[in-house]
């Protein structure tokens, strides 16, 4: 069986690597960002995937249970440092899917087959960090996933294997993340043994029809009131959960021609968290108001607006 280093980092890596482990795969080493601080009370919690890790063995000769190596370097020297415990191990393959760093070459040298990335899209379309908010916000009615070989630039290696998901007019990041992890982690375990075996033919990809995506920001989420309801609508499906779409109550309360109730409110942010747009119009349905709980937004045109 060959030796796999598994690179991940989110909830979509996760799904893949326990597809990896339930495909009874050789996971000798996981490679996920540093344990951050979550919520209000900042309590420091490990990523999903080395949740995942940490909680698993591996079947190693013997039937003997293994602790999975977990290593979280936090930036690209740290990485660079761990190059001869990832050499020691002797993997034969290296699995890449959201890991969020960029991986040095001199790391991607040190699988003996490569390194296989599974990406949210349908490579060359969408490359970069952010393909599945791109899909939703441009009104894609298809995406889907790739796998392929890594190279030094970024998502630009040969296509090993694609499959297509369709995607529906009230989808968000969080349903199309889900379904594409899934749909990824399917084809993931098909594809490496026909790989390993030497039967795949790589297929380069075609630089001519490359699009490339953003690393989205905080201020991405900053309602532009001149776009149009569609453009809007697209927004909130497309920032959820971060960085979310928002305004300010004032900024609200001026675009429905009203004013605010009480002036300590006017520059609140106020996360718009659901709508649609029904007849041309933007319906809103759920917001936040800064500090508070999600209410509807007819609860919240009462409550602060006149």
């Amino acid at each position: 069986m060959p030796k796999i280093i598994f690179f991940g980092t989110p909830e979509f890596g996760r799904v893949i690597l326990e597809a990896l482990l339930t495909a009874k795969f050789d996971v000798v080493g996981v490679v996920t960002q540093p344990d951050r601080p979550i919520g209000r009370e900042q309590k420091l919690l490990p990523t999903p995937v080395k949740a995942l890790a940490s909680a698993q063995g591996r079947s190693a000769s013997g039937g003997k249970e293994n602790k999975i190596t977990v290593f979280t370097p936090a930036d690209k020297p740290e990485l660079l440092a761990t190059s001869h415990k990832l050499l020691a191990t002797k993997p034969d393959l290296f699995v890449i899917a959201a890991y969020g760093l960029i991986i040095p070459a001199e790391i991607l040298q040190i699988p003996k087959k490569g390194a296989i990335n599974v990406h949210p899209s349908l490579l060359p379309k969408y490359r970069g960090a952010s393909p599945i908010q791109a899909a939703i916000l441009n009104g894609d009615r298809e995406t889907g996933v790739t796998i392929m070989l890594v190279d030094e630039k970024m998502d630009h290696g040969p296509i090993l294997a694609q499959k297509t998901l369709p995607i529906s007019s009230t989808e968000t990041t969080p349903t199309a993340t889900a379904r594409l992890a899934h749909l990824g982690a399917e084809l993931l375990v098909k594809t490496i043994p026909r790989y390993l075996a030497g039967k795949t033919t790589p297929k380069a990809q075609d630089d001519a029809q490359a699009t490339y995506t953003k690393l989205i920001t905080k201020d991405d989420g900053k309602v532009n009131w001149t776009q149009n309801n569609i453009e809007i609508e697209r927004m909130i499906r497309a920032y959820a959960p971060w960085p979310g779409v928002w305004t300010t109550v004032f900024e609200m309360a001026d675009q429905l021609e009203r004013v605010v109730k009480n002036p300590a409110h006017a520059n609140l942010k106020l996360k718009i968290l659901s709508a649609a747009v029904e007849d041309g119009a933007l319906s809103i349905k759920t917001v936040q108001v800064e500090g508070r709980k999600p209410i509807s937004f007819g609860e919240f045109a009462g409550g602060y607006l006149a």
